[in-house]
């Protein structure tokens, strides 16, 4: 693996686990009917009305925060199983979990660790409310939907684009890790190097590859240190 002098990263489910907040999300929404069955239907069915309106939307040619997209999501799937819940709150319940998500095991030592041999960043497919404050602690500069007016593999490419121009540096110079097709698949058109970084052993389904792919952070520290070696 070749010597990068960027490290850019994905934040939610590369760093920190939005899944471990489920019961948190949902129990305060479903009140005396939660069970944990019931909060992993209604988050599937949320998810995919959140994707299917983000494709809408993104369609418009015009930018939407997260904000708006959450927010016709629940609407309908409040709809949908006939809950009475404002849907602003269950917004900003969302929205304040994903500032809770925690680390997954090894993210506190990689950050430490690949901290003092690179310059790391975020880019993250978020609005600012969402994103956890540890970025701060460990100087991370952060790219957000939100800031840029943009989402990672869109027409306009913005959130790859304005890292390239903050760091003044080459695309082969740079290693963009993340979970998501729009992670290897926006870099990758900027010209960055990728890895995606697959936890769930799923598999790849489109025709551009990522240039890497591991299962955990571990793998990526492990990786540069063979080269550097």
């Amino acid at each position: 693996m070749k010597d990068f002098e960027i490290i850019s990263l994905d934040m939610f489910q590369t760093l920190v686990n939005i899944d471990t907040r489920i019961e948190h999300i949902w129990r305060p929404i479903l009140q005396n009917t939660f069970t944990a069955q019931l909060a992993e239907e209604y988050g599937q069915t949320l998810l995919k009305y959140f994707f299917a309106h983000w494709i809408e939307l993104r369609t418009t040619g015009q930018f939407h925060l997260m904000n708006e997209v959450y927010e016709r999501s629940f609407s309908q799937l409040f709809k949908e199983k006939v809950v009475s819940y404002d849907v602003g709150e269950a917004v900003r319940i969302i929205f304040q979990e994903h500032t809770l998500s925690p680390f997954y095991d090894e993210t506190a030592g990689f950050l430490e660790s690949i901290s003092k041999s690179h310059k790391v960043c975020i880019v993250s497919d978020a609005d600012e409310a969402m994103i956890p404050y540890f970025y701060e602690k460990y100087g991370l500069h952060l790219f957000t939907s939100e800031q840029h007016q943009s989402y990672k593999n869109d027409e306009r490419n913005t959130m790859f684009k304005e890292l390239l121009k903050f760091y003044r540096t080459h695309p082969r110079q740079v290693l963009h890790i993340g979970d998501s097709a729009s992670d290897v698949l926006g870099a990758n058109r900027e010209g960055i190097v990728t890895c995606w970084i697959n936890r769930n052993k799923r598999v790849w389904e489109h025709e551009v590859k990522p240039d890497y792919i591991v299962e955990s952070l571990d793998e990526i520290e492990e990786l540069l240190m063979t080269k550097k070696n």
